[in-house]
């Protein structure tokens, strides 16, 4: 009898035990809100809810990232709006500057308001982050991307700075592209009156009137005297070497529109025989030398036959800088909407990504706390069981 007792005290004991150890489990549990506490709790669940609290931080991690980017985007882009109109203003005083009335000292009052819109533009260029960057700093730099150095130079490596997941948002705009690498011209072919011309002659900007017909090499048209009066031109090939067929020894009338290989200008004025009017493909220039030249421009006081013609292909310099201007503020809003897009996924993502690990690692209150009373109130059976156990075993141990 008294081993079957001590048999009964022991599986008692142990009952006690169990119950106890789950009740704690359950107590420890519900003071967290977590089912999974401890990889002994469940080894497998523990290791997938912590990739997924890793992958809800690298989220966590883009989402801000994403921010940051889309409020130095919103900075480029409102920058560039005024640099726009700052440009504006810039052509608008230019083509003020066209009047013939205007004596040296009345160009050169208004040199003086293309210098201050041209400051301005500038500032614009090396606006700063809110965070020490700057906005158009290309790939980097710890100094002003545009620097003045007998002209305005760019600084950082071509490019973008770009951070978060994959490195897929851009935290700078390449100033390289926006403000140093445009054409000059109409964007295709820049066109001059010869050094040595003796005429009033000038030649226009010009345009393209058949891009199939482009060769992309240099041109010269030269004047000579007809007879018996007026004058003939010929387009020489500058770069074959080679006279142009079809157009030479052609009658030539001021303000005509010659077509050459796709190009088409127009030479005005008076110009002389033996005046040559040069086109060559157009070259990438800063548009702060741009600006420069037009106030230079301006601010001298000799005002020559060409000074029309130089006045126009400046203009149509700036213009290729408001287009580029227009084309980098299109690539900020596809930036920004790529990062509208990443944050969206981003989002569903974290839910999803937080609905996993808390199914495997948070805890169901209904049925931890029915599961803590059912327990609760076993370990109370079991605990009356083995004082009843106990008195039994008392009295064997009396008789």
């Amino acid at each position: 009898m008294r081993i079957a007792t001590l048999n009964a005290s022991l599986n008692a004991f142990d009952g006690i035990a169990a119950r106890q150890a789950r009740v704690d489990q359950l107590q420890g549990q519900m003071s967290t809100g977590l089912r999974v506490n401890s990889p002994g709790d469940d080894p497998v669940a523990a290791s997938q809810a912590e990739l997924a609290r890793s992958r809800l931080a690298r989220i966590d991690q883009d989402q801000r990232a994403a921010s940051l980017s889309t409020s130095i985007m919103a900075m480029a882009d409102g920058t560039l709006a005024e640099g726009t109109n700052l440009l504006q203003s810039f052509r608008e005083t230019m083509v003020s500057a066209g009047n013939g009335a205007f004596s040296a000292g009345d160009r050169n009052i208004l040199a003086q308001q293309l210098r201050s819109t041209r400051d301005a533009f500038l500032t614009l260029a090396n606006s700063t982050d809110g965070a020490g960057g700057f906005v158009f700093g290309g790939q980097g730099t710890v100094s002003n991307p545009m620097a003045i150095a007998g002209g305005a130079a760019y600084v950082p490596a071509a490019g973008q700075q770009r951070i978060g997941e994959g490195a897929r948002f851009a935290t700078t705009i390449d100033g390289r592209s926006t403000f140093v690498s445009l054409p000059q011209g109409n964007g295709v072919f820049v066109t001059a009156s010869a050094a040595g011309n003796t005429g009033q002659g000038y030649i226009d900007p010009g345009a393209v009137v058949s891009p199939g017909a482009l060769t992309g090499q240099s041109y010269q048209v030269v004047l000579s005297a007809a007879v018996p009066s007026g004058l003939t031109y010929s387009v020489t090939n500058v770069t074959t070497g080679a006279p142009v067929a079809g157009l030479q020894n052609q009658p030539f009338t001021p303000g005509q529109a010659l077509d050459i290989d796709g190009q088409r200008v127009t030479i005005s004025g008076t110009p002389a025989a033996g005046d040559a009017f040069d086109l060559q493909p157009s070259t990438n220039q800063s548009i702060f030398e741009t600006l420069d030249q037009a106030i230079a421009l301006l601010e001298n006081p000799v005002q020559t036959a060409q000074y029309p013609e130089q006045l126009q292909r400046l203009q149509a310099s700036v213009d290729r800088a408001l287009d580029r201007m227009v084309l980098t503020r299109t690539t900020i809003g596809e930036e920004m909407r790529g990062v509208e897009t990443a944050v969206r996924n981003n989002e569903l993502l974290g839910l999803n990504t937080e609905q996993r690990r808390s199914d495997l690692q948070d805890l169901d209150f209904a049925k931890a706390i029915s599961e803590f009373q059912k327990n609760q109130g076993g370990l109370q059976a079991a605990l009356q069981s083995y004082s009843s156990v106990a008195k039994l075993s008392l009295m064997e141990l009396i008789r």
